[in-house]
């Protein structure tokens, strides 16, 4: 199925009044702040690296200005203001100047560590202690070195090379990142670049066999034919 297209401006009826309250609200999940309920009470919200956005991610795939919510008559839109790793609505990228958000909707830019659940459902803004991982998505804690696979942590944890590998690709998700970056990084240890395909290939391996539900057909870890790897 396509992504719904947002409404044109013309279809807002942008002469009635906007009452932004505290109805929506993000959920942090992950990061310094996880657990924390950020309440949206204005019009247009910012999101990004820079420290005048109303939400800081400071995060290297984070754009300065990365992303903005728009309260409309309509609801809630997000807006992507052009960023170099992009945003993504429930782990698919947008590109519509304005994508409807849903109450539930998980936020994401680039490869941060950091996901907003976009909530709308009136409450007052409260903090909470704990909130689990989404099912069915693949969460990578960075600080605390933990994978999240279906809601539940890996136990016991990846090690170092396998959790690198997938932290590497995890900072550029949704794009390909070749053999040659997972070899320099992975493997820092070795200046001069002597990993083979065959090593690479291993530690793929044994990365799928902990995250993915069947490894001949992954959902998560995916092989880009002829360059490298990439984890949607």
């Amino acid at each position: 199925m396509g992504q719904a297209e947002a409404p044109s401006a013309s279809e807002r009826e942008p002469e009635r009044e906007i009452n932004v309250g505290s109805e929506a609200s993000l959920l942090v999940q992950g990061g310094p702040r996880h657990g924390e309920v950020i309440a949206i009470y204005s019009e247009v919200t910012t999101l990004g690296r820079q420290a005048d956005n109303d939400v800081v991610v400071d995060e290297p795939p984070v754009s300065r200005r990365h992303s903005a919510i728009v309260a409309t008559v309509n609801g809630y839109y997000i807006r992507d203001l052009g960023s170099t790793n992009g945003t993504f609505i429930n782990r698919r990228r947008i590109f519509n100047d304005e994508f409807p958000l849903a109450h539930g909707d998980l936020v994401r830019m680039g490869g941060s560590d950091v996901t907003f659940m976009f909530q709308y459902s009136g409450a007052k803004t409260v903090r909470i202690s704990k909130v689990d991982p989404p099912i069915d998505a693949l969460i990578v804690d960075a600080k605390a070195r933990q994978v999240f696979v279906r809601g539940e942590r890996l136990d016991p944890p990846l090690p170092r090379k396998e959790f690198d590998l997938l932290q590497l690709l995890n900072s550029r998700r949704g794009e390909a990142v070749s053999r040659d970056d997972i070899a320099g990084h992975v493997w820092a240890e070795r200046p001069d670049g002597d990993v083979g395909n065959h090593e690479i290939e291993q530690c793929v391996h044994r990365v799928r066999v902990r995250v993915e539900e069947n490894t001949s057909m992954p959902q998560h870890l995916t092989t880009v034919r002829g360059f490298g790897y990439k984890l949607d």
